[in-house]
């Protein structure tokens, strides 16, 4: 029974679940806007004409999906530190799915899909993604202890990713077998409807409440090193398979980092700016060329279904494992720094491989190369959070969120532009130019690691 009660409480049950709900939801939205955007014709001309509506129709939802939860984030977050985690996890469930569920409707009684850019609207004004995710971080960060968080947080992407995976091999099958009223979609786009509502009652009647008030701490483990006068610092770092103290700076440098990041020690400053620059330029090309690719397969050469979508989805999931065992097995040989740029180069190559796709095993071949792209963010993160030592670290993981989706934002614009303007002539040149930001974002960990290493 105690086991049972374990298992309907963890919060990689309801990552699952709505990550599940996720990837049936995109490929139903790809699927339609594909074919709401096909020409009567099937000339070359037509077929330019219908990528271009396509990636329109992206740029705008991707824009108000991406700024619309950028204040109410930060106000969620807050709440969340001075009263519950759970807060800021069922508030973005429910706009997940009320607004989710819309698309069935646009789906049954064929209404336009610009309603779809009003679901956005209505998603991102809940919170959305930018909120969920630092929620379920520092859910996860409170009922852990310390020595313990690392593999925790590391397990609950894993989860993200596989559950992705899944979700996405399923969903390929599931869109043209499951019909509802003869309509194409409605029937996958039922089943993420009801993962959705899941996932929600899930958040309420089964995850742990965590309250995060002055002084209070998330697990019983934590409350006892208190009572013994240890001080547990209150913060996340998504660390990969190893101790925690090996992902963060060298210790004869603990001593330098300094308040910008509040509680009792601080960061260099410098230190800092670097690796937010690395962050954010590598956030620009990934948002990028991953934005741009959903588009690309579904034209000539590759012109894939939805079956072939979804197993191109399940391989771009598959990255969250391959990533996470990188880091278990790499991180005994390499340094931070060097997962870092070694998850960099992944991606860049990869991504440059697939500026030369024409065909669909290339097209795994790039993906398989880019099986260590999730390891630079998620270090980085590592190195700068974990030196939050008060219970506010879930307004430091949404300022982080905030700005990683900014940089989205202005990468899918930038990108998706691009692609409209080139994809006559050369329509992979977007991937050229991810692969060229990727690579930029290599100097500045140049800097941080010679920061690093030069102190005694």
């Amino acid at each position: 029974m105690g086991m049972c009660r374990k298992l309907f409480s963890l919060v990689e049950v309801l990552v699952g679940l709505h990550q599940i709900a996720g990837a049936f939801y995109d490929t139903t939205l790809l699927m339609l806007v594909q074919e709401r955007s096909s020409p009567n014709s099937t000339t070359t001309g037509s077929r330019e004409q219908q990528q271009a509506a396509i990636s329109q129709f992206y740029m705008i939802y991707n824009l108000l999906l991406s700024l619309s939860p950028l204040l109410f984030t930060f106000f969620l977050a807050k709440l969340g530190d001075q009263k519950s985690r759970k807060i800021t996890i069922w508030v973005p469930l429910v706009g997940y799915l009320v607004s989710r569920s819309l698309l069935l409707f646009v789906i049954l009684f064929d209404l336009p899909l610009q309603v779809m850019f009003a679901t956005a609207l209505l998603n991102g004004l809940s919170g959305g993604f930018t909120a969920f995710w630092p929620g379920v971080m520092a859910l996860a960060s409170d009922t852990s202890s310390r020595e313990k968080r690392s593999i925790r947080l590391s397990r609950v992407e894993l989860t993200y990713g596989l559950a992705g995976m899944i979700g996405s091999i399923a969903s390929g099958h599931l869109f043209i077998r499951l019909n509802i009223l003869h309509a194409q979609g409605a029937g996958l786009m039922a089943c993420s409807c009801l993962f959705y509502a899941l996932s929600l009652i899930y958040s309420i009647f089964g995850l742990k409440p965590t309250q995060t008030g002055a002084g209070s701490y998330g697990s019983p483990l934590d409350q006892e090193e208190q009572e013994n006068n240890v001080r547990i610092p209150r913060n996340t770092a998504w660390n990969r398979c190893q101790d925690e103290r090996s992902m963060l700076l060298p210790d004869q440098n603990n001593a330098r980092i300094q308040g910008i990041l509040g509680g009792n020690t601080s960061m260099d400053k410098v230190t800092l700016a670097l690796l937010f620059t690395a962050g954010v330029l590598y956030g620009l090309g990934v948002t990028g060329g991953v934005d741009v690719l959903s588009i690309f397969v579904l034209k000539d050469p590759l012109n894939w279904n939805a079956i072939w979508v979804g197993y191109g989805n399940a391989m771009g999931y598959a990255i969250f494992l391959t990533s996470f065992l990188g880091v278990c097995i790499l991180s005994k040989y390499l340094k931070d720094t060097s997962l870092i740029v070694t998850g960099m180069l992944s991606f860049s190559i990869g991504i440059l491989i697939m500026a030369f796709t024409k065909w669909t095993f290339l097209y795994f071949i790039a993906r398989a190369v880019m099986m260590f792209a999730l390891i630079p963010l998620p270090t980085i993160r590592s190195v700068i959070s974990k030196q939050k030592e008060d219970n506010s670290y879930g307004k430091l993981f949404a300022i982080l969120e905030i700005l990683l989706t900014l940089s989205g934002v202005i990468a899918s614009i930038i990108f998706l532009n691009v692609y409209k303007s080139t994809k006559d002539w050369y329509p992979s040149i977007c991937f050229s130019l991810s692969s060229v930001i990727s690579c930029l974002a290599i100097i500045p960990m140049i800097f941080v690691e010679r920061r690093l290493s030069s102190f005694p």
